[in-house]
């Protein structure tokens, strides 16, 4: 099976062969704040950083320069890695502004369909040459789609079309927005995190499933540092942790 180094410490490791599958979709799931939207950025960075391969991230929640000033926190320069490579290191896409009735003045706009989305992401993957896309987030593509079998078969043709031109392509969604999307993704990690005794709030992961893949199946801790997600794989978390 052919794989990848993700990019974030520690997540490599929960893996057989030490690396993250490669070319696949990957659902990233867990409830508001347990970092979703790092996960999936810090993903697309250090892929361009690290090993090369460019980025893009589709951003249906929030306004594309939002995200921009939000991740300078982690001394991620977005900007710099959109405008300083020829080609970008990483593409954002705004899907946010077209679905609020907001004008806009990105290079790339979608609307929130699946035809829309992939046309636009079709065209930057030609322009730019990248294998890493974040959709973020899938929930907002599923209220916009009422058959629950429409949608399983619109995931489905996203899947193929990425993989078919070698693109590892991470979903994010909501917990509790989940449905027939659990099922049509290839993996799924889920990001969680629970209060502790003293007030305290503790993070964990688990890969509940990764299609052809060896992998650790039990929720593991993580932290949401100044340099983004660090996975610590020799802590198990289990539910008398939180107490």
């Amino acid at each position: 099976m052919a794989t990848i180094k993700s990019g974030i410490p520690g997540l490599d490791d929960l893996f057989g062969p030490d690396e993250f599958p490669k070319g696949r979709q990957i659902l990233i799931t867990g409830p508001p704040g347990s970092g979703k939207t790092v996960f999936g950025l810090q993903f697309l960075i250090n892929g361009a950083l690290l090993s090369a391969e460019p980025g893009v991230f589709i951003s249906f929640d929030d306004l594309p320069r939002h995200i921009r000033a939000d991740m300078v926190s982690f001394g991620w320069n977005i900007k710099q890695l959109e405008e300083e490579f020829n080609p970008p290191l990483i593409t954002l896409v705004d899907g946010f502004s077209a679905r609020v009735g907001l004008t806009t003045d990105e290079k790339y706009t979608i609307k929130a369909n699946v035809d829309s989305l992939l046309l636009v992401l079709t065209e930057i993957l030609e322009d730019t040459g990248a294998t890493r896309v974040c959709i973020d987030s899938l929930s907002t593509l599923s209220t916009i789609i009422k058959d629950p079998a429409q949608v399983r078969k619109e995931i489905l043709t996203l899947g193929a079309i990425l993989g078919e031109q070698g693109c590892t392509t991470l979903l994010t969604a909501e917990t509790s927005a989940l449905g027939v999307e659990e099922y049509s993704s290839q993996g799924l990690i889920r990001l969680s995190y629970d209060e502790l005794s003293t007030g305290e709030f503790r993070r964990a992961i688990l890969v509940q499933k990764m299609r052809g893949f060896d992998h650790e199946f039990s929720w593991k801790e993580f932290r949401i540092t100044s340099d983004g997600i660090k996975i610590f794989p020799d802590r198990t978390i289990g539910r008398g942790h939180f107490k």
